[in-house]
C-alpha cells in the first residue's frame, strides 16, 4: 500500500483477519489496517472513502456481497485481493487445472510418494541411526541405566504405544526418568528421548519427521509417507502438513542444524 493516509480494509472472522494482520505487520506492510466482519460489508461499503486495498476470506461471504465488493473496488480504482489463510501452507505445491471457465486448485503430489524420495530419507535414518547407536549410545546407555537402578527398582526403558504412518502402530522408547525430579537434567534434556534411534534404526521412526500420536488421538490429517520424528519440525504454523508438502533432504538437515542451535520454533 503506497499510500500512508489510506487503510487496508480486511474482510473476514476475527480468527482469519488476526492471522491476515499479523503476516502482514511481520513483513512491514500496511501499517494502517481495518477489518469487517463478512456479514457487515453492504452496510460498511458506502463509508470506505480512504481505502487503497481490501483484502478479502471469501469462504464465509454471501455471492451478493462478493459482486458488490467487486464492483466496489473496481469503480474506485481499489486494488482486491483474495486470501485464504487456512490454504496458505499448501500454496508452493497447488496445481491449477481449467475446466471450461472454472479454475480448479488441488494439491501436488508429496515429495515422499516417489519411492527414490522415501529411499533417499531411510539410508539417511539409518546412517545417523546407525552411527549413534553402535558408537555412541552404548556409553549413554551404561551411565543412565546406572542412575535409573540407583533410584528404582525396575526396566530401564519405557514402550509407550504410539500411532505412526498409515495409521500403525508401533511402541515408541524412551529411558524411564519418571522418577526423577522435574527439573532434573534426564527430565528437562532430550536424553530420555535418545533411545528412540532404536525406533529409527527398527523403521517405525525416522529422525526427521512429524508428530507422533497416542493411540486415543484422532488424526487430523492421513499421514500415508511420512513417519513420526524424533526431531519435528516448528518452523512455521501447520507445520506437520508444510513438511509432508515441502520435504527435502535439505530440509530435513536444516531441521537438525536449527534443532542444535535452538532455532527450531515459531518465531
Amino acid at each position: 500500500m503506497q499510500d500512508p493516509t489510506k487503510r487496508f480494509l480486511l474482510i473476514g472472522t476475527d480468527e482469519e483477519v488476526a492471522v491476515i494482520q499479523a503476516e502482514l505487520l511481520g513483513q512491514g506492510l500496511a501499517p494502517r489496517m481495518q477489518s469487517i466482519l463478512p456479514d457487515a460489508v453492504s452496510e460498511s461499503l458506502p463509508n470506505m472513502d480512504d481505502v487503497a486495498a481490501v483484502c478479502c476470506v471469501p469462504n464465509a461471504m454471501k455471492m451478493a456481497d462478493l459482486s458488490a465488493l467487486y464492483c466496489f473496488c473496481q469503480e474506485r480504482g481499489i486494488v482486491l485481493f483474495f486470501c485464504s489463510p487456512g490454504l496458505a501452507v499448501l500454496q508452493k505445491n497447488m496445481g491449477l487445472k481449467n475446466v471450461g471457465f472454472l479454475s480448479l486448485f488441488s494439491p501436488l503430489e508429496e515429495p515422499l510418494s516417489c519411492w527414490w524420495n522415501r529411499l533417499m530419507k531411510r539410508l539417511f535414518d539409518l546412517l545417523v541411526s546407525g552411527v549413534f547407536l553402535f558408537f555412541i549410545f552404548p556409553f549413554i546407555y551404561i551411565v543412565v541405566a546406572l542412575l535409573i537402578k540407583r533410584k528404582s527398582a525396575g526396566p530401564v526403558f519405557l514402550f509407550t504405544k504410539k500411532t505412526g504412518r498409515k495409521g500403525k502402530c508401533f511402541e515408541q522408547i524412551t529411558f524411564r526418568t519418571e522418577d526423577f525430579p522435574a527439573d532434573s537434567l534426564l527430565q528437562k534434556s532430550a536424553i530420555k528421548s535418545l533411545p528412540q534411534f532404536m525406533n529409527v534404526f527398527g523403521g517405525s521412526m525416522s529422525v526427521v519427521g512429524v508428530r507422533d500420536l497416542d493411540t486415543s488421538e484422532e488424526a487430523s490429517f492421513s499421514v500415508n509417507y511420512v513417519k513420526p520424528g524424533m526431531v519435528k519440525c516448528h518452523l512455521c504454523k501447520n507445520a506437520d502438513i508444510w513438511y509432508i508438502q515441502n520435504w527435502s533432504m535439505w530440509l530435513d538437515f536444516s531441521i537438525l542444524l536449527k534443532t542444535l542451535f535452538n532455532k527450531n520454533k515459531i518465531e
